[in-house]
């Protein structure tokens, strides 16, 4: 089934998001300085080959997540009036088809849909908190309360697409703690009326018997006198402790009514919203602060990102890089006179077309004499280096390689984007969705 498969995605996000905490080293990855043809248009991004080189090419740098950059994101269903909402069936596979079985409220209180009164619209926001029980809305929906988006959420793993959710292990002194605490095993909060039958004709008399393994649902039911049918079931106490349970209508002078109680999941409404509410979904939300204590260059733009895996080392290849941040582009000292150009191609060699080495100035510091490279192409030497467009011939003294060996670890996922331009008083953060 697929709600075993949602158990599954879940359990491995979980599991994922733990491994980021504890024993993964996962960088953002940032680069590409040059424009796009169209720069208010990117070039899509795709899986091949190609793409996988490109990106080391332009990578300028990096940033590790750790596991408070990481939360588990659910689809975000804002409250709309006139739309008929899913309720919560344990018959039914609440995860194929993105059913819309819980809402977010104009508050950012997250609801679960109990009942639908009949599959009819909604069109009372639901907006009491009842960590104990249900609530019945005017519009005759049915509601659970499961939690309230804090502030954190809402800035940082909150988007138009995408809600935080998870599941607590202890008291952080939310409403949460006491929905998870007062869910109740095995409760029936609604139940599903799938014949109203012939001939009824008094509500007084109709008598609603439940059998099952649990205790305590007591449930009553009315008649349209018109219709002659049965109307309406209503639960005035879910009990608790059910896994299966049948219902049967008598009296009332007719027949024919039949009715399906609606089982809580395991542990009760609201005891795990992580699992509930499918969170088979991470939001990573790294961020670019400054220069990272002088390890990033904030001096340029760049239009591409993407999440490295366990990238190596580029002066111990075999050993994991798990420092903070990294720069990936080749450092080179030089002596003599003249500015290169940001942006420009430097050289060596008779001319840029027949050079031994190529780079793009990514930055050029003329207090010391420094540039920073991207796009590098051979190695460097001793000898003069020569700017493309500026022409400045100058003296290398030193170089240093990126401190990633290139090509290790695994890009899990690169988007191309329009540019943003760093700033030594700036800071960047992203929001990457990852599905399991």
């Amino acid at each position: 089934m697929s709600s075993t498969f949602i158990n599954q995605k879940v359990a491995s996000a979980e599991q994922f998001k733990l491994q980021i905490s504890s024993n993964i080293n996962l960088f953002l990855t940032y680069g590409k300085e040059t424009s796009w043809s169209n720069e208010s248009s990117p070039d899509a991004s795709n899986t091949s080959t190609a793409s996988v080189y490109t990106i080391w090419r332009n990578m300028i740098g990096g940033k590790k997540l750790t596991g408070n950059d990481v939360r588990h994101v659910i689809p975000r269903y804002n409250w709309t009036s006139n739309t008929i909402y899913t309720a919560f069936d344990d018959m039914a596979d609440m995860f194929t088809g993105n059913p819309q079985f819980y809402v977010v409220t104009s508050a950012f209180h997250v609801y679960k849909c109990i009942g639908n009164n009949g599959s009819s619209v909604s069109t009372v926001e639901p907006t009491a908190i009842n960590p104990a029980s249900t609530t019945q809305t005017s519009d005759g929906y049915i509601w659970k309360y499961m939690y309230t988006i804090s502030d954190q959420g809402l800035l940082k793993y909150t988007t138009q697409n995408y809600i935080p959710v998870k599941t607590l292990n202890a008291n952080d002194g939310s409403l949460q703690w006491n929905v998870q605490e007062d869910a109740v095993e095995g409760a029936i909060n609604s139940v599903l009326l799938t014949s109203g039958g012939l001939g009824y004709s008094n509500s007084s008399n109709l008598l609603v018997t439940v059998s099952g393994d649990g205790t305590g649902l007591v449930i009553t039911g009315n008649v349209n006198l018109t219709s002659q049918m049965v109307s309406s079931l209503s639960v005035t106490s879910p009990g608790q402790d059910y896994t299966y349970a049948s219902i049967e209508i008598e009296g009332g002078a007719g027949s024919g009514a039949t009715a399906r109680a609606i089982i809580s999941p395991t542990g009760g409404h609201g005891s795990d919203p992580l699992y509930e509410l499918g969170g088979a979904y991470l939001l990573l939300n790294p961020q670019l602060i400054r220069d990272e204590n002088g390890i990033l260059p904030v001096t340029n733009d760049f239009r591409q990102i993407s999440l490295l895996l366990n990238p190596g080392q580029v002066l111990n290849p075999n050993t994991a890089f798990s420092n903070s941040a990294f720069f990936q582009g080749t450092t080179i000292a030089t002596t003599g006179t003249g500015d290169f150009i940001q942006d420009e191609f430097v050289y060596q060699g008779p001319s840029l077309t027949g050079s031994s080495f190529t780079g793009r100035v990514l930055a050029w510091d003329s207090a010391n004499s420094i540039i920073l490279i991207t796009n590098a192409r051979g190695n460097p030497g001793t000898g003069t280096i020569v700017g493309a467009n500026s022409a400045v011939t100058r003296f290398i003294t030193s170089t240093s390689p990126g401190d990633l060996d290139k090509y290790s670890g695994d890009i899990l996922y690169f988007d191309n984007i329009q540019a943003i331009t760093r700033s030594p008083d700036q800071s960047e953060s992203f929001r990457v969705v990852i599905p399991f």
